[in-house]
């Protein structure tokens, strides 16, 4: 009883003390023109003008109005005063800074509370609705998580954007410089809500992360990144080489040279030897193409002529290389296929070739028909990469993977090439 006694005492003590302070109670017939308005949580911004703003006509003429952020369970709080001019105190246009209630909790935000006090002290009391949102972020999805440039230096870019307030803007950053930098972005001028990525990026040096930056119509963003591995391997491609040539056409291209990827002929291999990973030849007799380790060109060696000059090379200075056709079907053998043709390898290490045996023979042979592939065998439609293993002066090996793309027999057989690329461990 003491508690509802104080109560009452103290709002008795309010009305007689707002009785004392304005003439009148009762509100002039002020009207307002103004509109409902939106908040975005996320971007702290009021719409669908940049600001809450109105316009206050009032006959008794406008001394002060009080501005009132309203909330659900919250006590009102005061965010802006008005205070206009004398030759607008009959009519004003007003707007609230909305920084002024930028740091404020807006979840719960229902409106401005607009408690005018006229020249006559009289008062009047109007409101704005205010409504918060918080729009859903942007997202990315299905983007990669590693790429590499292909041999023109193209990385291709895919995945999804997506957001419900529709997308603005695209951007592709890479960290060539040490932190990120824009290297390309795409405008989207339809409001898209949904965005099918594909975009080709091209590699700058020393960059090793790619990120994704998707912009949406509030300016909220969704960010993913995809990592550049180094490769450890050099990419040859496109190299041609002949078989063994004849004495009036000898092969400029016989021997393939790992280490700088380039290819000798029967006129300029002498003294060169110790550099040769592998040789092609082609009996004259049965026209079979073959990849031969220089360690076993001895019997063969006879045929390669640069006029009556005849290769001669000691044996001793000639590398013991060793093939494997990767023959598809078998997992781990599909598992490389997979990463060729994907364009995923960046190690020719021996781990990258686990479950798959060593090279064991000295020679690969072609044979077009995918009936008669083997471990020794290739094709170019279907078993048409081949490990190749070069030993080094130090015990330890070289890698080498070769995509077989085309042979031509020729009607001299020892004049037949083979095109091919090859990745060679750095």
């Amino acid at each position: 009883m003491k508690h509802s006694f104080l109560t009452i005492a103290v709002l008795s003590s309010m009305l007689l003390y707002s009785c004392k302070k304005d003439k009148t109670a009762v509100s002039s017939p002020d009207t307002i023109s103004t509109r409902d308005f939106s908040y975005n949580i996320a971007t702290r911004q009021i719409s669908p003008d940049a600001e809450i703003n109105g316009e206050l006509n009032s006959p008794a003429g406008i001394k002060l109005i009080y501005y009132y952020l309203v909330r659900n369970n919250i006590p009102d709080s005061l965010v802006h005063i008005g205070t206009p001019a004398e030759g607008s105190r009959n009519s004003y246009k007003f707007s609230i800074p909305t920084g002024n209630f930028g740091n404020a909790k807006m979840n719960q935000v229902t409106g401005i509370k607009m408690m005018v006090k006229h020249l006559d002290n009289t008062s009047f009391e109007g409101f704005i609705k205010v409504t918060a949102f918080t729009p859903p972020l942007p997202k990315i999805e299905d983007t990669p998580v590693s790429l590499i440039p292909d041999a023109n230096g193209k990385i291709h870019i895919s995945g999804k954007a997506s957001s419900e307030n529709g997308l603005k803007l695209i951007e592709i950053y890479d960290d060539f410089e040490g932190t990120f930098a824009l290297a390309g972005k795409i405008d989207l001028s339809q409001n898209e809500k949904v965005y099918q990525l594909n975009y080709e990026y091209s590699y700058r040096k020393n960059a090793g992360k790619l990120k994704i930056v998707a912009t949406d119509h509030f300016g909220l963003k969704a960010e993913a990144l995809i990592s550049i591995p180094l490769k450890s391997y050099a990419l040859y491609q496109d190299l041609t080489m002949m078989a063994n040539g004849t004495a009036s056409a000898p092969s400029g291209s016989s021997f393939f040279i790992g280490e700088t990827g380039s290819v000798l002929g029967s006129c300029n291999i002498s003294g060169q030897e110790q550099k040769i990973d592998f040789v092609t030849y082609c009996s004259s007799t049965t026209a079979v193409f073959t990849l031969y380790s220089p360690g076993n060109t001895t019997t063969i060696a006879k045929n390669y002529k640069c006029g009556a000059i005849i290769w001669e090379p000691n044996a001793t200075d000639l590398k013991a290389s060793r093939f494997r056709v990767l023959i598809p079907g078998i997992a781990a053998a599909d598992r490389i296929y997979t990463a060729y043709n994907g364009n995923t390898i960046t190690d020719l290490n021996d781990q990258f070739f686990e479950g798959i045996a060593l090279p064991g023979s000295s020679t690969a042979k072609f044979d077009a028909a995918v009936a008669n592939q083997a471990a020794n065998t290739f094709n170019l439609t279907a078993a048409y990469l081949l490990w190749i293993r070069v030993p080094k002066a130090d015990g330890s090996f070289v890698n080498q993977l070769l995509r077989a793309k085309e042979v031509i027999i020729g009607s001299t057989p020892a004049l037949s090439t083979i095109k091919f690329d090859i990745l060679v461990s750095r």
